[in-house]
C-alpha cells in the first residue's frame, strides 16, 4: 500500500515553478462566446505551458469574474488578445504551423498525427466549430477519436487533450 501524501503549499509552487517552460502552442479561439469555457482554457493553457491566447471576434469581458473564477489566477500570466479574423490574417506571419483541432474531411486522428511543428492551435465556436475563413489559415487539422454516441467534446477538454499530446511528443525520445 503506497503511503504518500499530496504536495500543497509552498513545495507544491517551488516544483511548478521550477518546471515553468511557456514554450506550447500559442490558442486562437475563432468566435469563442462562453466565459466558461474561456476561464477552462486559461487554466489548461497555464498547465500545458501555453503563454498566449488570441480570440478572433469575440465578444468576451475579459474582465469577468466568472473567468477570473474558473482561470484559478492563469488569467494574470498567460497574455489574452481579441483582434478579428482580418486583423489576424494580416498580421498571422508570426506562425509557421498552424493546426485546426476540428473534424473536417482531411483531418487526421491527433494520435497517429506529429504535431510537433505546431506553433498555433485553432479551436472553434462553441456550436458551429471553426469557420471556413479560418480554417483556410491552417496547413493542418486534427481531431480526436470519439468512442461514444457525441460526435465532439467540450473545447476545453479538447484542447485539454491536444496540448498534452503535444508536450507527449515533445518529451518522447
Amino acid at each position: 500500500m503506497m503511503h504518500d501524501s499530496q504536495i500543497k503549499g509552498d513545495e507544491l509552487f517551488q516544483r511548478q515553478r521550477n518546471r515553468t517552460r511557456f514554450n506550447a502552442p500559442t490558442i486562437i479561439c475563432d468566435g469563442l462566446q462562453t466565459p466558461d469555457n474561456l476561464g477552462s482554457i486559461l487554466r489548461v493553457a497555464d498547465a500545458a505551458g501555453s503563454n498566449n491566447i488570441i480570440l478572433l471576434d469575440s465578444d468576451l469581458d475579459l474582465h469577468s469574474k466568472k473567468i477570473s473564477k474558473i482561470a484559478r489566477s492563469a488569467n494574470k500570466n498567460i497574455a489574452v488578445n481579441k483582434i478579428s479574423l482580418q486583423q489576424f490574417t494580416e498580421f498571422q506571419n508570426p506562425f509557421k504551423h498552424i493546426v485546426a483541432l476540428e473534424i473536417t474531411q482531411q483531418s487526421t486522428n491527433i494520435f497517429n498525427s506529429n504535431i510537433l511543428s505546431c506553433d498555433a492551435i485553432v479551436l472553434g465556436h462553441e456550436s458551429s466549430g471553426i469557420r471556413k475563413d479560418t480554417l483556410a489559415l491552417c496547413n493542418a487539422a486534427v481531431h480526436l477519436p470519439m468512442f461514444g454516441i457525441n460526435g465532439s467534446m467540450n473545447i476545453s477538454h479538447a484542447l485539454t487533450v491536444f496540448l498534452y499530446e503535444w508536450r507527449r511528443q515533445e518529451i518522447s525520445p
